[in-house]
C-alpha cells in the first residue's frame, strides 16, 4: 500500500509552524474586549487584552438516593457564567496596543463606578463567542513602583439574567393550561440624575453641593447648553438640569 501522506523535511517543518505562530498571534491581536453600559452609550475597549480567560460555567444538579432505583440526577438550571481576567491599563503607548491615548486613572475610575452603579454592564469578547450582561463583582487594582502610572488590575463579571414572569393562560372550554415563556430582555439605561434651581443657585454652588467641588461646574454646564444658553452665568429658578456622573 502507497501512502499518500506528504512528508516535509527541516525547512517544511519551520515553515509550518512559522504560518501556525503567524495565524495564532492575528487571531490573539484581532480579538478585542469590550465593556459598556448605560445602555450602549458609554464604551471601553480595553487596551491590553489579558493573557488569560479564566470562565466558569457551573451546575446546579443535584444526586438524590432513591430506594429501589439508586442515584437519580435532578436537573436544574444552570447557575450564572462567571468570567475573571487580568490586565493592566499602562501609562505609556507600546506596539500592540489595542486603543491609545487613555488615561489609566480614568478607565479604572470608570470600571469602579459600573461596579458600584445599580445596573449591569455589557461584557463582548470578539472572537471568544461571548456576549453577556453582568455585574462586576469584584475589581481589584495596584501601582507598582518603577512604572509609575499604569495601573494593574484583575476584574470578575458574573453573569446577570433578568427575571422571566411566566403567565399561565387557562383554557375553561378544554381545561388545559398553557404557560407563556418569554425572554426578558436586559435593559442597563441609567436614569439620569437631575437638578431644579432654587432662588440663589449658580453653577459653582451647584458644582459644589453635588460633586464636592465648585470648578466641576463646568460638566453641568456642557450637558445642559441647550436649556442654560451661551452664558453658564444666567440661570433661572425652575430650570431642571440633567446632571452628569
Amino acid at each position: 500500500m502507497i501512502s499518500n501522506t506528504k512528508v516535509l523535511g527541516a525547512a517544511g517543518v519551520a515553515s509550518a509552524l512559522t504560518r501556525a505562530a503567524r495565524s495564532l498571534a492575528q487571531a490573539v491581536a484581532d480579538y478585542q474586549i469590550w465593556i459598556t453600559a448605560n445602555g450602549e452609550t458609554e464604551k471601553m475597549q480595553l487596551p491590553v487584552n489579558p493573557e488569560k480567560l479564566e470562565v466558569s460555567i457551573g451546575t446546579k444538579n443535584e444526586s438524590v438516593q432513591i430506594a429501589g432505583l439508586g442515584e437519580i440526577l435532578i436537573l436544574q438550571n444552570r447557575p450564572a457564567v462567571q468570567i475573571k481576567f487580568s490586565s493592566f491599563f499602562p501609562a505609556a503607548d507600546f506596539p500592540g496596543i489595542k486603543i491609545s491615548g487613555q488615561n489609566p486613572l480614568t478607565l479604572i475610575k470608570t470600571l469602579e463606578s459600573w461596579k458600584n452603579g445599580t445596573q449591569p454592564v455589557h461584557l463582548i469578547i470578539t472572537q471568544a463567542g461571548i456576549n453577556l450582561y453582568c455585574a462586576i463583582s469584584n475589581l481589584d487594582y495596584n501601582q507598582i513602583g518603577g512604572d509609575v502610572g499604569t495601573i494593574n488590575y484583575s476584574i470578575t463579571l458574573k453573569e446577570y439574567r433578568e427575571i422571566a414572569v411566566r403567565q399561565v393562560e387557562v383554557n375553561t372550554t378544554t381545561e388545559t393550561a398553557t404557560v407563556q415563556t418569554e425572554e426578558p430582555r436586559v435593559d442597563n439605561t441609567v436614569t439620569p440624575k437631575t437638578y431644579t434651581v432654587k432662588s440663589g443657585d449658580c453653577l459653582w454652588n451647584i458644582a459644589k453641593e453635588l460633586y464636592g467641588n465648585g470648578a466641576d461646574y463646568t460638566k453641568i454646564y456642557e450637558a445642559n447648553k441647550d436649556v442654560i444658553g451661551g452664558n453658564p452665568n444666567l440661570i433661572y429658578p425652575g430650570q431642571t438640569f440633567t446632571i452628569p456622573e
